[in-house]
């Protein structure tokens, strides 16, 4: 009996090494994630009230823009957290367009599917070095004019991810990686076509 009982502890004991083991590969399924990212925004049209002196950008102004974000990667595939951005809206090829700077406030979503399941249990294969992004912003876009206007900032975007260190053995940083998006873009009367690069780390 006491043979039987000695099997049954061992194989207990090594039934928690091995479950110990696979969480430390997996570590925790939330941890903290940092974007950042440089655009441009090329002008689409305008859309909205006009005010004394038309559309808050009339002279066709393009964007470019500088994001930071901070928030949390959810079970590696989905990031949800708050960001403030840079603009500078210009159009060189119109003399009357005056050039301006704006500022984004807004909370940043995305889905970047890339985990794996198989008999119900998820795991992320090293192998995976890209995978397609999707995501939407919703907040608010400040212009710097003589009368500081402020409007809702809305957008939708895709992109793709390589994963640039998928293949540490520790998986604890595989999710790190580099990004290019396309979206649409609502902010200050106008609607833009933003391209993106960014790191996420």
């Amino acid at each position: 009996m006491s043979r039987i009982k000695a099997i049954i502890a061992a194989a207990l004991v090594a039934m928690s090494f091995t479950a110990a083991a696979q969480f430390s590969q997996l570590g925790s399924s939330n941890q903290f994630m940092l974007k950042t990212e440089i655009g441009y925004a090329p002008f689409m049209g305008n859309y909205g009230k006009l005010g004394d002196n038309g559309y808050n950008l009339s002279h066709y102004q393009n964007a470019a823009g500088l994001n930071v974000m901070a928030g949390i990667n959810i079970s590696q595939d989905w990031f949800l957290g708050g960001g403030v951005g840079a603009n500078y809206y210009h159009n060189f090829a119109q003399k009357e367009a005056e050039s301006l700077f704006g500022a984004n406030v807004f909370v940043d979503f995305d889905f970047r599917p890339i985990w794996k399941a198989v008999m119900g249990v998820d795991y992320q294969p090293t192998t995976i070095k890209w995978a397609p992004l999707m995501g939407a912003r919703v907040g608010g876009s400040l212009l710097f004019a003589d009368q500081m206007l402020f409007t809702p900032m809305l957008e939708a975007y895709g992109g793709i991810n390589w994963y640039y260190a998928h293949g540490l053995r520790n998986m604890e940083h595989n999710w790190h990686s580099l990004y290019a998006t396309l979206g649409v873009a609502y902010m200050q009367q106008t609607f833009f076509l933003p391209i993106r690069v960014g790191w996420r780390w």
